[in-house]
């Protein structure tokens, strides 16, 4: 399955992350251009690959296989948005059912599964009373985290290892008790993860025999930690809305999903907290 966004036109090479302007970041913008559009995504460290051929607005990835973009509704002639939309579009991947199962879960986002079979991922913004640039900052990460979510879990419905491709995911060492036994031990991919002590005592700890099972094809990464780059990552606290539990930190944000990843995977081990 291929994750592209629809209508861009290849720039070349990526550019590279510009870093932040606390000067540019505190002013309040009450129209976007291209070009702030552009800073607000290489600030948030990614890199920007691609501009629409139709209207304005700017693609860029998260180096991890995921491709997002910003877009300016309501333009004038001098290429100025009252609003903006941050999105991501997948392919062959649009159920009504399933775009109502992410707006269920995901308030900070609206799922629309397109009649070509898409599924479209957006957050729209009106700019008339004015934000800044760090808040559409936080905005575009919000949408990010969202849509690596959502791309985890479409790929481990659809069977492929293109969102977390067997390379790229980490699969820890081998200092369980039940470690090479020849059984997948790791709760992560295995669908009662939460109901065995010993899986979830596991997880990142079984990693030869996951990798061999992942290999064969007989599992496949069904719970996605996520990273550590969320702003309150390392804090003792799991802020991974997507669980629920006593482990769980009272902030609802959705920024925060798969973004604490050494929290929450000390809280699942525990039993402090339960997957989604």
């Amino acid at each position: 399955m291929k994750y592209l966004v629809a209508t861009i036109l290849a720039l070349g090479a990526s550019s590279s992350a510009a870093a932040q302007d606390n000067d540019r970041d505190s002013t309040l913008a009450t129209s976007i251009t291209a070009d702030e559009m552009r800073y607000v995504i290489e600030s948030a460290g990614f890199a920007v690959d691609a501009e629409l051929d139709d209207g304005i607005g700017v693609i860029g990835n998260d180096n991890e296989g995921l491709s997002f973009g910003i877009e300016g509704r309501a333009c004038n002639d001098a290429g100025r948005c009252l609003g903006v939309i941050f999105f991501a579009l997948f392919q062959d991947a649009g159920t009504t059912e399933y775009a109502n199962n992410v707006n269920t879960r995901w308030s900070a986002i609206k799922a629309t599964a397109l009649d070509d079979g898409q599924l479209l991922l957006s957050r729209y913004l009106i700019l008339d009373h004015g934000q800044t640039l760090a808040n559409l900052r936080l905005n575009l990460a919000t949408t990010r985290s969202i849509a690596a979510a959502v791309r985890s879990e479409i790929m481990g419905r659809n069977g492929s290892d293109g969102a977390s491709p067997r390379a790229a995911i980490d699969w820890g060492d081998d200092s369980g008790n039940y470690a090479n036994d020849g059984a997948c031990d790791d709760a992560r991919f295995q669908a009662d993860g939460d109901q065995w002590d010993f899986q979830r005592k596991h997880v990142l700890r079984d990693a030869t025999d996951c990798r061999a099972r992942s290999a064969a094809g007989t599992i496949t990464l069904i719970l996605d930690f996520g990273d550590n780059s969320g702003i309150y990552a390392n804090d003792g606290t799991c802020d991974d809305n997507r669980f629920t539990g006593e482990g769980r930190s009272i902030l609802m944000t959705d920024s925060h999903v798969r973004r604490d990843s050494a929290d929450c995977i000390a809280a699942y081990r525990e039993g402090t907290i339960n997957r989604p």
